[in-house]
């Protein structure tokens, strides 16, 4: 009996342990960057998954999902500049995480995060686009 017990507690254990796990993780998130047209990325990554998004602008964004070595206990952002230098990481630290909304504005090479993500990022100021 108590073999039975000891088990069905084990299962009951793992089965709450999966579904903590989602299935997949949606990234929605923009980048505005100086005065270059913002770009919008919706992606959905599956759970111990990461992808980089290779943006128009040089930028790369690294986006990893709960689970995965790099951030087992959440999902990671990170904005990487054309050269591959780290500009700015994200951490959401929930391994149940559904979905992330984010924004990055850089200007003049300054980041400003933002999450959850506003309706319009704003546009760098004229005098920050002209400092370069």
């Amino acid at each position: 009996m108590k073999a039975v017990a000891g088990f069905l507690s084990l299962f009951c254990v793992s089965i709450s342990a999966s579904a903590a796990t989602p299935v997949s993780v949606q990234f929605t998130g923009v980048v505005q960057q100086d005065a270059l047209p913002p770009v919008a990325l919706d992606l959905q990554l599956p759970s111990q998954q990461a992808a980089t998004v290779q943006l128009s602008s040089g930028f790369n964004l690294e986006l990893t999902t709960p689970g995965n070595s790099a951030s087992p206990d959440g999902a990671r952002i990170r904005l990487l500049s054309s050269k591959g230098e780290v500009m700015h990481t994200a951490r959401v630290p929930d391994a149940g995480l559904a979905s992330v909304s984010f924004a990055y504005q850089v200007c003049a090479g300054s980041v400003t995060y933002m999450s959850p993500a506003p309706a319009v990022v704003p546009a760098c100021r004229a005098s920050a686009r002209l400092t370069r």
